[in-house]
């Protein structure tokens, strides 16, 4: 004989609840809130990176489509920084910078010269250093060669950079005006 007692007791050891308890679940939260505490620094530091490198390669971008259009369109094309929707020699790179048809071959954005391509500023993190050569405009000519408002050859080199990080980006242009886009130790960013 068995004893109804006893029959209820093994009824209620063999039934267990599935799931957490209150005391594990904020365990697991609390290991996790830990764990994404760590891994924020790192994500953010890689979305800078990410953006800046973004923003050397929309330079390279445009030089490569100023190099192509001149041959394309036989006339110079010039890249210059921008203040509004005009050539600024005393503006910074990274306020953004036009590219156009430079008919007049004068580095300034006059009316009638068609507009190629308008680059919005940099995110605010982002610094543009640039050779004094490069520093009001950069130009090719008919041949896709880079070219001075005199005529001589012009090369140069644009640094993007953040104060964040130590490596930055460096978009080169040679003497025949290939541009590329190199990494380098940015230190300090100008």
């Amino acid at each position: 004989m068995s004893c109804p007692a006893i029959h209820h007791r093994q009824r209620i050891a063999r039934f267990r609840p599935w799931g957490f308890t209150l005391l594990e679940a904020l365990v697991v939260l609390a290991v996790l809130g830990v764990l994404l505490s760590l891994a924020v620094p790192s994500l953010s530091n890689l979305v800078d990176k990410h953006r800046l490198q973004a923003q050397a390669e929309g330079l390279l971008a445009s030089l490569q489509l100023a190099r192509s259009e001149a041959i394309r369109r036989q006339q110079p094309i010039t890249v210059c920084p921008r203040a509004d929707q005009v050539c600024d020699a005393n503006a910074a790179w990274d306020k953004g910078w036009l590219v156009f048809a430079d008919a007049n071959h004068n580095a300034r954005y006059d009316e009638g010269e068609g507009l190629i391509e308008a680059h919005e500023p940099m995110p605010a993190k982002v610094l543009v250093g640039v050779t004094s050569t490069v520093k009001g405009y950069f130009s090719y000519g008919p041949e896709g060669r880079s070219m001075s408002t005199s005529g001589a050859f012009m090369a140069g080199s644009w640094r993007f950079c953040q104060n964040t990080s130590s490596q930055g980006w460096r978009v080169v242009s040679n003497a025949l005006g290939k541009p590329r886009l190199e990494s380098y130790t940015a230190t300090p960013c100008p």
